[in-house]
């Protein structure tokens, strides 16, 4: 099992192992979606069918403008900004380009979860062949789920577990993006590890501090396949039966997570309290940096954590001053760092997150100490090996 209080920030990087579109080829995608022009002639230019027929199905004639505009908008702008969360907030204020912003979110990552190496259709034939080439139609290589930073983080997870009830007790798990790879990987691992139906499985998983700022597609249902429960099944594809409007409703955007108080708070209790702090695949952007941070809160300041991992793949060694300046900062409001409080920040450049699993397996891992003691068992003494975990 993990160290007592870790906490884990989880940012497009992450998801990027799974074949996941970080933010600027989703931006790319959904610009692409978003093209809605030349409407009513001969030859109109659409960027998705599917998105398309769904505007017209939502909007009647008299307000469809509105949100053709409002995709135009999108399609024009999108890569002026650092990401569609970014975009969507400089229009926070427009509730078309929101709605529309947050559907077109919706219907990207739905895509995208289809086209990743959990999605059942390239799940299985990893399960087949563990070791098997394979890509999706986007072109993009995928690699076998158990041999991404997830798989080691499930093996850890579970090591020395014999309760499936206690797993993540012990840790919290921030995650800002919109899928939901993490939470489809758990259930189904844990089920396979502990011989558990996937309704257990997927229960245990409810069970973890597992928070996304940004909200997801919504909670997976207690069935690997179909629509069950109303619910978007992992890897559904986009029919008539996905309704992007209903998918949207769990989408949120920067402001409006501003003004949600109680998922605040379980941010804020997850950095209070953490011991030890892991960025996997994190950008560091100010916007997100805002939600995580702790030191400006109106009470004491909160210790810097005893050890701060990150992975570092394509992050410059040129920043680190900045990099260790703003992760401090989430803590502590003054600017100096001692000596041992740098040493406390490992970040770990060109290493992608599966590669910062491997170096710090250890230093993650709590450590375990067995001891002897006599028991009394049939009339007789006996000495049994009792085994405990205590973090070093």
């Amino acid at each position: 099992m993990f160290r007592y209080g870790t906490t884990f920030v989880i940012g497009a990087g992450a998801s990027a192992e799974f074949g996941m579109p970080v933010g600027s080829e989703l931006a790319k995608r959904i610009r692409q979606s978003a093209l809605l022009e030349n409407l009513g002639t001969k030859n109109p230019n659409v960027g998705d069918r599917f998105f398309y027929d769904t505007v017209t199905r939502l909007w009647t004639h008299e307000t469809r403008q509105k949100a053709i505009d409002a995709a135009r908008t999108i399609h024009e702008g999108i890569h002026t900004a650092v990401s569609i969360d970014a975009f969507i907030d400089r229009f926070s204020d427009d509730e078309d380009i929101v709605l529309i912003g947050k559907m077109l979110i919706a219907f990207e990552i739905a895509k995208a979860e289809a086209e990743s190496s959990m999605a059942p259709a390239y799940w299985e034939r990893f399960e087949a062949d563990p070791v098997a080439v394979v890509g999706n139609s986007f072109g993009t290589p995928l690699t076998n789920p158990d041999d991404t930073w997830i798989g080691q983080f499930f093996r850890i997870l579970c090591d020395g577990v014999r309760d499936p009830k206690d797993i993540g007790n012990n840790i919290s798990i921030i995650c800002f993006n919109y899928d939901r790879c993490i939470e489809n990987y758990l259930r189904k691992q844990i089920a396979a590890a502990y011989r558990l139906p996937i309704s257990e499985a997927q229960q245990i998983v409810e069970s973890i501090e597992i928070i996304h700022p940004y909200g997801t597609l919504g909670e997976l249902p207690q069935t690997e396949y179909g629509y069950g429960d109303g619910k978007l099944t992992f890897g559904a594809k986009h029919d008539h039966q996905l309704r992007l409007e209903e998918v949207a409703k769990s989408i949120r955007t920067y402001t409006q997570q501003q003004h949600d108080p109680k998922t605040i708070k379980r941010i804020h209790d997850a950095m209070e309290q953490c011991k030890v702090l892991t960025f996997l695949g994190f950008g560091f952007n100010n916007q997100n940096l805002d939600l995580l941070r702790v030191s400006n809160l109106d009470r004491a300041e909160p210790l810097l954590p005893k050890s701060i991992y990150s992975s570092g793949k394509g992050i410059a060694r040129q920043v680190e001053t900045t990099m260790k300046r703003r992760i401090s900062h989430l803590f502590r409001q003054e600017a100096v760092l001692s000596l041992e409080q740098q040493n406390r920040i490992h970040i770990e450049y060109d290493q992608t997150c599966g590669d910062l699993f491997r170096t710090h397996n250890m230093n993650l891992s709590s450590f375990s100490r067995a001891y002897f003691v006599d028991i009394e068992a049939e009339n007789r003494s006996q000495r049994v090996l009792i085994p405990s975990r205590q973090d070093d």
